[in-house]
This record gives C-alpha cells, sequence and structure tokens, in this order.
C-alpha cells in the first residue's frame, strides 16, 4: 500500500532529532503492509494507532480499497494520550 504522511505529521517529524526521524520513518514503512503489522491497534471507526516505543504514537487510517494508509498524526506519546484518550 501507498503510505501518505499529512503535512502536519510531516512537520512534527522535520522537527525531531536525527535518531528520532530514522525510528519513526523505519516504522512508517512498515505500513506498507499495515495488516501484517501486529503491533497495530484499531481504536475508532476507521482509525488505528501505532506505538513507536516508548516515545511516538502514529495515527493513521487504511484505505483498502485505495490501497492507501493514510497517516493523520504523529505525536509524543503523552500527548497522544491526553488528545485522543476518548478513544479508549
Amino acid at each position: 500500500m501507498k503510505v501518505e504522511v499529512e503535512i502536519k505529521a510531516c512537520n512534527f517529524v522535520k522537527e525531531l532529532p536525527i535518531k528520532g526521524r530514522r525510528i519513526i520513518l523505519k516504522q512508517l514503512r512498515r505500513l506498507e503492509e499495515p495488516f501484517l503489522v501486529s503491533e497495530i491497534e484499531k481504536i475508532g471507526h476507521d482509525v488505528y494507532r501505532l506505538h513507536i516505543g516508548r516515545t511516538y504514537t502514529v495515527f493513521f487510517m487504511i484505505y483498502p480499497e485505495g490501497d492507501l494508509v493514510r497517516v493523520t498524526d504523529i505525536l509524543p506519546i503523552k500527548t497522544a494520550h491526553k488528545r485522543y484518550n476518548r478513544f479508549a
């Protein structure tokens, strides 16, 4: 599948140190085959979450009919828990 990253998520990654960017990009590449990634959690109707270590959380949607994964947010894990606790 094609992985698209929204601008705000991309800007967040650009501001990170090189090590953080490398780790996130490696994990985003795994989303090319999202159904093979066992750590993915479905948290809403069409919303999925992937924790990256204990540092970041990626929120995304999967569109199988369009062969597309759209990353909507990449956040520090504490911010993600505060903002998205309504899904839990």
